[in-house]
């Protein structure tokens, strides 16, 4: 054999090893998900599988787990800047990323995590990394249970990220729930929703019964991905005292500015940059 053929072979061999072929490291079946993690190249991602087929939940660089790999966690934390947020409840767990950023970059700001399924804290401790911090409690309840369980406004912000497939559960949306939500945050309060935009009846069928609970709101629509994340606030106070929907651009990178506006992985002056229905002049 040549040296120059062998050389091709060991190049062909080392790419497969690498990467480059989905390889599956977890599959199985909880009474809430049917989860699967891949690894393809450095890439690490959790997998939930809904009638409509497989979305992608969590994914993490193993070479480097600190690098932002999905969009919409930038937008989600631009929240952070835009009302009080020193107590956030975060419904969903997924591999853990959010919450990891809170351990790592907020030690003053406190999270408490709800995961309805044991599962989905077992997989994220032991392939994402997942772990609790002094800052971050995790909850293993129904989310609307958990809620409906605290007696008085608790929360400066509550975060909806929890998915089943690509829809998100039942009794975590509809007006019922939505008034539970509006009801456990401090008057200003901060509700944010990242919802998918891929089944677009559903999708705007959220955004009516959120303005119905809620009142005015603001979609930000990721450039690259299918996500959007809706900010809407208890009794329709906000940024400079008025509803969301009324936030001006200037305004709303004047307070991301503010705030960082680098938090961890993400700038999110320029995650705001990337919002394809919010333009900044």
């Amino acid at each position: 054999m040549s040296r120059r053929i062998l050389k091709a072979l060991t190049g062909s061999v080392k790419k497969i090893l690498q990467g480059g072929r989905p390889v599956t490291v977890y599959e199985g079946v909880s009474p809430f998900h049917h989860i699967v993690i891949r690894d393809e190249g450095p890439l690490r991602t959790m997998f939930f599988i809904g009638p409509q087929g497989e979305e992608a939940e969590t994914s993490i660089d193993r070479k480097n787990p600190g690098r932002a790999v999905f969009e919409y966690p930038g937008l989600m934390l631009t929240a952070l800047a835009l009302a009080p947020s020193r107590r956030v409840l975060l419904l969903g767990l997924g591999g853990g990323y959010l919450p990891g950023v809170f351990a790592r970059f907020l030690p003053e700001r406190n999270l408490t995590v709800v995961e309805v399924d044991p599962l989905v804290a077992e997989l994220a401790g032991t392939y994402f990394g997942f772990a609790p911090a002094p800052n971050v409690r995790l909850v293993l309840a129904d989310g609307r249970d958990f809620l409906a369980a605290r007696l008085e406004e608790d929360f400066d912000q509550i975060w909806l990220d929890a998915y089943s497939g690509d829809n998100v559960p039942h009794n975590l949306s509809g007006p019922n729930f939505l008034r539970l939500c509006r009801d456990r945050l401090v008057p200003g309060g901060l509700l944010v929703q990242n919802l998918h935009q891929n089944r677009p009846h559903t999708f705007q069928e959220q955004l009516q019964t959120t303005r119905a609970v809620f009142g005015p709101l603001l979609a930000l629509e990721g450039r690259n991905c299918g996500n959007a994340v809706v900010f809407t606030s208890r009794w329709s106070e906000g940024l400079s005292g008025r509803p969301p929907e009324t936030w001006r651009p200037a305004e709303l990178m004047a307070a991301v500015k503010n705030f960082g506006p680098r938090l961890g992985p993400y700038d999110l002056a320029a995650e705001i940059l990337k919002v394809k229905n919010f333009p900044i002049a």
